[in-house]
Order: C-alpha cells, then structure tokens, then sequence
C-alpha cells in the first residue's frame, strides 16, 4: 500500500466515528459553512471587522460578572441564553460572541466613550462594539449538521442583552465584592489610589450614560430572539446625541426581524419601509448604502458628538469608521443566496414545479422570480404595499408608523440645515427624527469621509436616507369605505393609548408609500424564519394559512430546523422534528395577544393575504416545496439554482 493510501485510510479512521458515532452514541456534530460565494478571509473580515461601535471597553466587559452570581458575564453558558453565536476569534484573551468587534481608535475627538480608568491611560484603549455579523448571521440544526449562513437573520436577543448588562452594571456598582473583584481584574490586585479613583470616575460616567439610553429605550413589549426595534435605538441615540432639554423620547415598541443581506444592493431601496434609498455613484461607491450603514451604527453604539451650526463645520466628530463600512458593504455585494442543502430531505421536483406555478400566479408581482442566485448585478425595484386599504398588506403597522410619525426637540441643530450643507431649510425647535437621522448621518461622513471618498460634497448632497417626506402622486389617499375595512385599526385601537391610537389613524389615512411594506426577490427564504417583518409568524407554510388560523402563540430559542412546514421548530412541529432538546431551548414564548386577549401593539400576525383561504392544502405545500429553491429552474429533472 502507498503511503498515500495508507495516510487517506488513517483520515477516514479517524473521520468515521465523528461521522457515525461510537457504541451507540448520537453522531457527533458536523459544522458546514453555506457557499454563498465568500472565501474563508472573507467570512473572518465579517466577523471581526470594526465598524465603530462602542459599547464598553475591553477590559470591563471581561472583569464584568453576571448579576446574580459571580460567574462571568462572558462566560459561554451566559451567552449562549441570549443567542449569540460563539466565535474562534483569539483578538480578545476572553472570546467574545461572533460579531462582537475591537475597537481601538483614538478617542481625542469623542465623547461618551472618552473614558480613562487607568493612571496613565493613552486614547485608543479597546472598546467592544458589534459590527453587521452580530445581528446578520444565521445558524440552523438539523439532525446532526450544523449550518452557518451568512447574511441571514441572527437568532439573537438583543434586548435581553443589553438589559441583562445593565443589570450587571448596576449590582457591580452596589454590591461592595462584586466592585472589589471587577477593580481587582482591571486594575489588578494592588492599584493605585488615582488608579482606583478614576476606575470609579469612568464607571459612574457610563453607568449613567447606559441608563439614559436604557430609558430613552424602554418599552413593555418583550423582543425575545430575531427581532430587534433597529429604528427606535437609533432614533433615540439621535435624540440623546442632540442634548436637547425635556427631550420627549419615543419607545422603542416596534420589533423586527433582522432582514436577510444577499441582493440589497441590487434594490432601490432597502430596510423594511423602504426608506433608505441605494444611491450608487460609482462602481465602487453607494453613497445611500454608507448613509444607511452610518446610521445604523449610530444606533449600534458609535460615539457621535453633534455640534451647533457654526462649530460643524467639520461635520460631527464619530467612531463610525467609514472606510470599514465601505469595505463591508463592497464585500456584502459578494454575498449569494443560501442553497437548500443537500443534507436536507431532497425537494420534490413535482411538488415544486407546482408551487412554480401557483407562485407565478399569487406572488410574482411583489417577489421578482426571474433573478438568479448568480446574478449579483441587476439592479431592480421593489414593490411598496401600502398599510392599509385595497389590496393592503395588512400586516402590523407600529414599525412604519413609528419611523414616519415619531418627532423630537432639535437642540444643539436648531438653525442648522436639514441636508447639513446650507442648501436646503433650517430646523426649528422640533422636527421629525428621522429628518435628525439624516443630518446626522450626513454630518458623520463629511466628518470621516473626506479622506476616502473623493467630491464627498457633492455626493452627500444626494442622499435622501431616511427621508419621511416624499409623496409620489401614484398613491392615492384611502377613503372612507377602505379605512372602515383595515383589521389592524379596528384590531388595535380600542387598546392604545390616546397618542398611539392618533399616530395610527394618521398612518393608515397619510398618503405616503413610505408607510408601506417592502415586497423583494425570494432567493434563501427558507432560512429567515420567521416571517413577515416583525417575525410574528414562525414558518413559511404557517404564512400560507389564512391570517385567522395562523398560530397566536410559539415558542422560539433553539436552532433546530423543520424541513417540512420550514423555520425554526416549536411546539406546532411534527414529529419527528420536534425534539426533547428542541422544547428545552425553545425559552421565549411569541405571543400576539397578551393573556386577557388584548392584542400586543407591535405583534400582529395578521396581513399578506392574497386569496390564502382559497389555496388547498395541497396548493400551500407546494408553495412551501417551491420557496426551498425560489427563482430557481428545472433542468433534467433535476432543480437547479
């Protein structure tokens, strides 16, 4: 035998039990990475790439313990109840979650973040922030595979998180061993007074700062895992940034799931309202999508300074690192669809070769079905669906509503421009947040741009990021008979509050396709569950069922996949996908209504029905068969991407 054959028979020796288990045991997992088109560095740039977030330093985070033990806060069980995925990275001397970044910039020019804890502290000691991996990383289970897919929505809790973090700020404060043993790992075990002094300085600071955005923040409605309110958080920075006095923050109330990333540069437009327009001005260069991306960090922890009119001349001081932002969204042009796996049960090719059909028929018109997984370069509109009136969407309006209707006190950008450069009108002393958004966004770049994008004036004068106020003459204004039939208005309304009750009136009756819905391409859809916007409904063969037998209740937390009715399983699942291990991970329970009936402002499961009660049984699986391999052809028998 050759020494070859001999190493490749020892490799199988070894491969084997890993593959089929020993004396009886369950196989043992095997991680398998979708082909979406990356390289390795690429995934790894993905994951640990900065973006200028900041949410606490380095060296905290890892002294930090939980808040009702002395277990670390890190410590991988911990993480693991919130579902962040756990990362390989050896960047940190304790791993952090997948998608938690180093920041390590200088802080001259900051603000918040600006913090010195140690005697003879320099300014570029490590922040951890997250970057786009955080919330766009996707990991299913089934049976014994394991199945990372970047770019899909992550299964995370962010609001546990932070909430949980907060917690342990606070007891780390209050409890006298908790501070001794936290100043000991910072500090180390004999510091010095100033040391200890400005340890305890720093820590206030920023307690206090976390307690004003938890504040700003607050909201009764539980996220749970895979939804996150993006558009409150970010509001709200904007709204602490400007420093304006009795400042009516707005609640971050209106969930969603975290959108999946593959295509949207090819779309006019992106985020689930579609208010953040592409804006391509070159072949490397999307001014809209670095608009968009700046403003998402601003919400992700970037320390932003807003100055008054004359100081900004500069734009606004920001960690938000644009040549980052640049290189990710350049590398998230790359990014393919996910493939159903083969390890998955095959799809029935009659099955689907029907739902081809029924698809062409019932969903084509919002759900393009002519891109390829391959093509990465068209370009395309997508299709708005209004709220409410004919032939609404229908689905719960409290994200839409809330990015079009919520409005602040200005503060430090009275008088300043709208567009910040001084060619548009000027801000009283209130305005619509997202108009805040915008001028903030825009000051960042044109504060960190100027070295890495060329004419920045010139292009930053055609962003139009998050702007509210753009009515096109083809949407017409509901009427009276079309108002009377809106579910969610007659649904919701008897259990709002005075206000939410007038903004959601105002939102079904305003005539604006930016209080709409975004229809896109369904390439990979079998691996966003779960579905509609704000992951009310947990598979895609429950989105087919009529809105009133859809489940009003599942439960969410593991990463196990059910392949038939496709999405996470719950206790709706057949066997055998629904698996004792399944119901233990399954910890947070969605609920529509609360438990007196009374339906949950931000939860509905209701809308995106075309005719749902008159697909048969047959017709829905189907469907479900087809949306494995959307867009997808059939080619000698076989389905082929």
């Amino acid at each position: 035998m050759s020494s070859r054959r001999r190493a490749l028979v020892a490799a199988l020796i070894v491969l084997i039990p890993a593959i089929t288990g020993v004396s009886g045991q369950p196989p043992a997992e095997i991680e398998v990475v979708a082909d979406q088109g990356w390289t390795e560095a690429q995934r790894q740039t993905w994951y640990g790439i900065s973006q200028g977030s900041r949410l606490i330093p380095l060296d905290w985070l890892q002294a930090l313990e939980q808040a009702d033990s002395a277990q670390a806060f890190l410590s991988p069980e911990h993480v693991q109840k919130f579902r962040f995925l756990p990362s390989a990275s050896t960047a940190a001397s304790a791993p952090l979650p997948l998608g938690f970044a180093l920041d390590a910039q200088s802080d001259e020019w900051l603000g918040v973040t600006k913090l010195r804890w140690r005697k003879g502290q320099g300014d570029r000691a490590a922040w951890v922030g997250m970057n786009c991996a955080a919330c766009h990383t996707g990991e299913l289970v089934y049976q014994n595979l394991r199945l990372r897919i970047e770019g899909a929505p992550a299964l995370s809790d962010f609001q546990g998180f932070l909430n949980a973090l907060n917690r342990s700020l606070d007891t780390t404060r209050s409890d006298a061993e908790k501070w001794s043993r936290f100043s000991a790992r910072v500090l180390g075990a004999t510091p010095d007074d100033e040391s200890k002094a400005l340890l305890a300085d720093a820590f206030s600071k920023f307690q206090a700062w976390q307690t004003q955005v938890e504040k700003a923040n607050h909201a009764s409605l539980q996220y749970g895992f895979a939804r996150v309110d993006a558009f409150g958080h970010i509001y709200n920075k904007v709204l602490l940034r400007v420093k304006a006095n009795d400042q009516p923050f707005n609640p971050s109330d209106a969930p969603v799931s975290y959108p999946f990333l593959w295509n949207i540069h090819q779309q006019d437009r992106v985020q689930w309202n579609g208010s953040a327009p592409n804006v391509p001005v070159s072949p490397t260069l999307d001014i809209g999508a670095l608009a968009r991306n700046v403003g998402e960090v601003t919400g992700v922890f970037a320390d932003v300074t807003v100055l008054p009119v004359g100081p900004a001349v500069l734009g606004y001081p920001t960690s938000a690192n644009v040549d980052s932002l640049l290189t990710i969204e350049r590398q998230v042009a790359q990014l393919k669809p996910p493939v159903w796996p083969t390890q998955f049960p095959p799809i029935d090719v009659d099955k689907w070769e029907a739902g081809k059909k029924l698809f062409h028929t019932a969903c084509a018109r919002c759900h393009i079905e002519d891109l390829r997984r391959d093509d990465l370069t068209r370009r395309f509109k997508v299709t708005m669906t209004r709220l409410s009136g004919p032939e609404a969407i229908g689905t719960d309006p409290w994200m839409a509503c809330n990015a079009y209707t919520y409005s602040g006190n200005t503060g430090k950008l009275q008088f300043t421009a709208k567009k910040f450069f001084p060619v548009s009108w000027l801000y009283g002393e209130k305005a619509p947040v997202s108009d805040l958004l915008g001028t903030v966004v825009i000051g960042s770049i044109w504060n960190r741009g100027r070295e890495v994008i060329s004419d920045l004036d010139t292009q930053l004068k055609k962003v139009n990021a998050f702007d509210m106020k753009q009515v096109p003459a083809d949407v017409l204004p509901l009427t009276t008979k079309a108002l009377s039939q809106t579910l969610v208005f007659g649904d919701q309304a008897k259990s709002l509050s005075a206000d939410k009750a007038s903004r959601l009136k105002f939102c079904i009756t305003k005539n604006s396709e930016l209080l709409a819905y975004k229809g896109r391409p369904l390439l990979g859809i079998w691996a966003t569950a779960p579905y509609l916007h704000n992951g009310s409904v947990p598979t895609l063969y429950d989105l087919l069922l009529p809105p009133a037998n859809r489940p009003t209740r599942f439960s969410l937390g593991t990463r196990e996949f059910d392949p038939q009715k496709v999405g996470y399983v719950n206790e709706h699942s057949e066997a055998p996908y629904l698996t004792e291990q399944a119901k233990v991970d399954n910890t947070f329970v969605f609920k529509v209504s609360d438990d007196s009936g009374v339906p949950i402002a931000g939860n509905s499961n209701l809308g995106h029905d075309y005719g749902n009660a008159m697909f048969s049984d047959a017709d829905r699986w189907a469907l479900v068969e087809y949306m494995k391999a959307a867009n997808a052809v059939k080619v000698g028998g076989k389905v082929v991407p």
